[in-house]
């Protein structure tokens, strides 16, 4: 007589009551769509890897305290998506911060090399403005402000509602201004 395999909501409840190994066998059940899903969503093994690694984790956390309603595969899944749309999130925002190196030519009509120097030195101070700000307001104003992304746009990159972005772009702005106003045109340094 053939031994009757344990369904998936059988296997959560054995994990949720504290047996380990149901969660390898679920794991192990499902592997290689999830694997699947995290070689789609990274750019290379070790990235994909990671994400895999840190959604099955996240998704334990929840199968330990019983929180996985539906199938523990969609459920995983959808972990699997949002984890590596976090990590491609975090690695666009690095990539298009990375520092652009400017150099300096004399050509006639073009900037004198004091001017050049004086435009790298304000390039420099905001963006390390633009890093001082928590992360959320500093991706809303790099995406809008820098990159020219609408809200919708940039609600969708950041996973928000537009609301969101524009609450974090309000608040964002509001602290570059206070920290920028040195910049002003018209303003004078007191001496």
């Amino acid at each position: 007589m053939l031994a009757r395999l344990q369904t998936d909501h059988e296997l959560l409840d054995l994990y949720a009551s504290g047996d380990e190994d149901a969660f390898t066998t679920l794991y192990k059940r499902h592997r290689r769509r999830l694997w699947g899903m995290a070689r789609k969503m990274g750019w290379d093994l070790q990235q994909a890897e990671d994400i895999l690694v840190e959604a099955m984790a996240a998704v334990a956390v929840q199968a330990r305290r019983g929180r996985i309603n539906g199938s523990f595969i969609g459920y995983a899944l959808t972990a699997v998506h949002h984890r590596g749309l976090h990590v491609l999130e975090r690695s666009n925002e690095k990539r298009a911060r990375a520092a652009i190196p400017l150099t300096l030519t004399l050509v006639s009509g073009g900037p004198n090399p004091e001017e050049a120097a004086s435009r790298l030195d304000t390039r420099t101070e905001v963006g390390a403005a633009l890093d001082a700000l928590p992360q959320d307001e500093s991706s809303a104003v790099y995406l809008v402000d820098c990159q020219g992304m609408t809200y919708k746009e940039a609600a969708m990159a950041l996973s928000c509602s537009e609301a969101t972005v524009k609450r974090r772009l309000r608040s964002g702005r509001r602290t570059l201004a206070t920290t920028l106003s040195h910049l002003r045109p018209g303003h004078r340094v007191e001496e």
